[in-house]
């Protein structure tokens, strides 16, 4: 899989587990989730994750991944 892939994989899985935790720590039933004010800080929880993603792509400090990224770390 390219890089890409990999990544949208990861973004995906991050954004979902977050929303699960979300729903689990406030122990709302799920199938009573029927309007978008009702889901709203469940997305905003996993739009909140995927962020921390996008800052450290975005860091010219963070060598990892990204902007700041060492080709030669790889």
């Amino acid at each position: 899989m390219s890089k890409a892939t990999e990544t949208a994989k990861t973004l995906i899985l991050v954004f979902l587990a977050t929303v699960i935790g979300m729903v689990i720590t406030s122990g709302t039933d799920i199938l009573s989730v029927s309007s978008w004010t009702d889901a709203k800080p469940y997305v905003a929880a996993g739009v909140t994750a995927v962020l921390v993603y996008v800052y450290n792509f975005l860091s010219p400090f963070d060598q990892r991944y990204g902007v700041g990224a060492n080709d030669d770390l790889e």
